[in-house]
């Protein structure tokens, strides 16, 4: 037997209506026509491959196809009462054609259900007649019932997909497709009608047709929908296939409800129907405050590439879940999907997957707005469970982050904050570059900074807490080879000093962004009588990064002094290089880039982290910075080569400078040229050789100097900042006083 391909460009991906129509064609032609049609999703349009050339197709859905039998009595305006429009249910009710018979029995049932009622049934009565419906329908009727109502016992709820148990406000689907299957199809004979032909033509092949109507299409074709920009003019009308509608019902009856597997998402019904998540307002362009208050939820749609049976095809919708996280939980949420995508894809098949948000567009309508595609096969997929763990480290602060956002009193910018995370963990999901990581850093940043802006507010939120412990893989995610992550990295690695002299104390340098309880571990916020403690170690602002980290090098000062501390009391675990160190000085940098990263990062288990490599030699230390630096080590330098004054036995002793907090605090002050002479004179003291003597700058390079003090650099730049700025050693034998000869005389040096 021969095997016809056929590309239907009439059925997309986008919007649903062409997805459902899609699964409502291999749904008729896999079971009334040929039962060995297999399909598949192909450069975003269907291919269905079964025995019927395109004349056999075509003559199938005109002369044979018997539509599936979709009705509901439960809701108005579904023909059955006396209100209710009658064009399409009399008809098919009297029909004598056997394409209709299906639909003759479904209409005679619902009318014995409805019988003696003047209105539809509300409250208790509906949920009765479902119930009543659940028990005497037929199997071919259940279908729908499945697909369109769930009850969880003394209730009946609704899957987003269709409406509310198959009606959208006044519009009833049910009673609408009856009307263009009228509209199709002559009811005495079951024959089509002579404008069905091309109109087929248009929805399977996308050709051009005339004959379109004004008529209602609900939720399932929002560019249809008519009103504003919908045509040339100021207004459009909405003009529908007839066909359209017809088979995109049949392909609902695909999506049944699982309510006693998958109801397990807090009462949300739209989370038991296939691939259906809670809404999240990100990752498309046009998410809105607003969108967080959606109850209908998403439905992310599988598009595979392998041509399946209508068996197949079933199987899939009816696993219809996915599992997010490496814990192996059901996705309850967009995130969750964006995380379990890869892990289904590969397991079923499937390439992408088409996210559609059922929220409310076009002024108070509610329509299935395509959010776009996610693609499963990238080259970025093998790192898609080391992504999914990072994820996790924050999910549960994600999420109380929400519930604070949601609560009475909470600034808006807490809001604003959690969209923006929200929209970064979805980017990364889609694809984890280093950009993505960053942009994710950077929100996390945002919303701690939100939470601590407050401190009234934040005592309600004690519970939430800073940005909890992340792994260091965070940083190598995020790694894209700046000198902003080089220099955020070493600005957030930072604690106490290298003797361990006062560390425990003084603890990390994040411990003057926020306060921290030191019992803790420096990892919960600390509280006082009326909010965040006031702690006066927390310096950092946010608002300048040179003001900050000078301040907070001019801090440690005060607390070096308090505790004892014999070097330097900030001692990095990962390193800037001295290039990256000179941009800064010169203003070459993103600063608020750098600031809003170094903030995320510290919250990085740095104990965990590998000692990073030693940073490439810079081409020419900057010698202003060497001369300071120097004076303010984190522990003693060993020159790499003969600089500094020897020992009598002409090795090159360490050089450790005495904590001298006047060089800092004259850089604090503007004061550049008293600074480097205090420098000089306590490198000089240390026995080290400046080879510069006078230094003059601006007030703004002054700052700069010593907010510099608050990067770390590697050991090994300490010593070659020593060769650049110290003259070589002199012997302690060179600098004794000699002993005269009596024929000689003696000059001093």
């Amino acid at each position: 037997m021969s095997l016809h391909l056929h590309h239907l460009a009439g059925c997309t991906p986008e919007p649903i209506a062409g997805y459902l129509k899609a699964l409502g064609v291999l749904r008729a032609v896999a079971g009334q026509a040929d039962p060995r049609a297999r399909a598949r999703w192909d450069n975003g349009r269907f291919e269905l491959v079964t025995s019927l050339d395109r004349d056999g197709l075509t003559r199938f859905f005109l002369e044979a196809y018997a539509p599936s039998p979709i009705i509901a009595p439960w809701n108005g305006g579904s023909g059955f009462y006396p209100k209710d429009t009658k064009d399409g249910i009399e008809p098919l009710s009297s029909s004598p054609s056997d394409r209709f018979a299906l639909y003759r029995e479904a209409i005679a049932a619902g009318r014995a259900l409805a019988a003696a009622r003047s209105e539809s049934p509300k409250g208790e009565e509906k949920l009765e007649m479902i119930r009543a419906c659940r028990r005497a329908w037929p199997e071919p009727m259940l279908a729908w019932l499945d697909a369109a109502v769930v009850l969880t016992g003394d209730a009946a709820k609704y899957p987003a997909l269709l409406g509310t148990g198959g009606n959208d406000g006044r519009l009833d689907f049910t009673n609408n497709r009856m009307q263009r299957l009228v509209e199709l199809f002559e009811p005495a004979t079951g024959e089509a009608r002579p404008g069905a032909h091309p109109l087929l033509a248009a929805a399977l092949f996308g050709e051009p047709a005339p004959g379109l109507e004004r008529r209602a299409v609900g939720q399932f074709v929002p560019g249809n929908a008519g009103g504003p920009n919908q045509a040339s003019g100021y207004m459009g009308e909405s003009l529908v296939n007839p066909w359209d509608f017809v088979l995109l019902l049949e392909g609902a009856l695909l999506l049944p409800i699982a309510a006693v597997r998958r109801l397990e998402s807090g009462n949300l019904v739209q989370a038991a129907a296939p691939f259906a998540v809670r809404a999240r307002a990100g990752g498309y362009a046009s998410a809105c405050a607003v969108d967080e208050g959606n109850q209908r939820g998403e439905q992310w749609m599988p598009l595979w590439g392998g041509a399946a049976t209508l068996t197949e095809v079933r199987a899939l919708f009816a696993e219809g879940r996915l599992v997010a996280s490496s814990e192996k939980r059901q996705a309850t949420h967009a995130i969750d999907a964006a995380r379990a995508v890869a892990g289904l894809g590969v397991a079923r098949g499937v390439r992408e997957f088409v996210r559609f948000g059922y929220i409310e567009r076009n002024g108070q309508a509610n329509l299935a707005v395509p959010l776009g595609r996610w693609a499963v096969e990238s080259g970025d997929r093998a790192g898609a469970p080391e992504r999914s763990q990072r994820l996790d480290e924050i999910d549960a602060w994600v999420e109380g982050l929400r519930s604070a956002s949601q609560g009475d009193g909470a600034p808006a910018s807490l809001g604003r904050a959690l969209r923006r995370v929200e929209a970064a963990m979805l980017a990364v999901c889609r694809q984890g570059s280093a950009e993505r990581w960053q942009r994710l850093l950077l929100g996390l940043a945002e919303a701690e900074a939100a939470i601590v802006a407050r401190p009234k507010a934040a005592a309600a939120m004690a519970w939430l807490g800073p940005i909890p412990p992340l792994s260091p893989e965070w940083l190598q995610a995020a790694n894209d080879g700046s000198a902003e992550l080089r220099l955020a990295a070493a600005i957030a690695s930072q604690t106490g000093p290298a003797d361990r002299t006062g560390a425990e104390e003084l603890g990390p340098i994040r411990a003057h962004c926020l306060p921290l309880d030191p019992r803790s571990g420096f990892r919960r916020l600390a509280f006082g009588a009326d909010g965040l403690a006031r702690d006066p170690r927390v310096v950092w602002t946010g608002r300048d990064l040179t003001d900050d980290l000078a301040a907070v090098a001019q801090r440690r000062m005060i607390e070096a002094a308090l505790h004892g501390a014999r070097v330097f009391p900030l001692r990095g675990r990962a390193y800037a290089h001295l290039d990256d160190v000179a941009l800064f000085l010169g203003g070459a940098v993103d600063e608020a880039r750098v600031a809003g990263l170094a903030r995320a990062l510290m919250a990085i288990e740095w104990w965990r982290a590998p000692r990073p490599p030693r940073p490439p030699r810079a081409a020419r230390p900057p010698a202003l910075y060497a001369l300071f630096r120097l004076a303010y080590t984190p522990a003693a330098v060993h020159p790499s080569r003969a600089a500094g004054r020897r020992g009598q036995d002409g090795s090159l002793p360490p050089l450790a400078p005495r904590l001298d907090p006047a060089p800092l605090r004259l850089l604090l002050a503007g004061r550049l040229h008293e600074a480097g002479t205090a420098a000089i004179r306590t490198l000089t003291a240390a026995g080290a050789r400046p080879r510069l003597r006078l230094l003059v700058g601006a007030p703004e390079l002054a700052r700069r100097l010593a907010a510099a003090l608050a990067i770390p650099v590697a050991p090994g730049d300490l010593a070659e900042l020593v060769d650049a700025v110290c003259k070589p050693a002199r012997s302690a034998v060179d600098d004794a006083p000699s002993t005269p000869s009596p024929a000689t005389s003696t000059t001093s040096e």
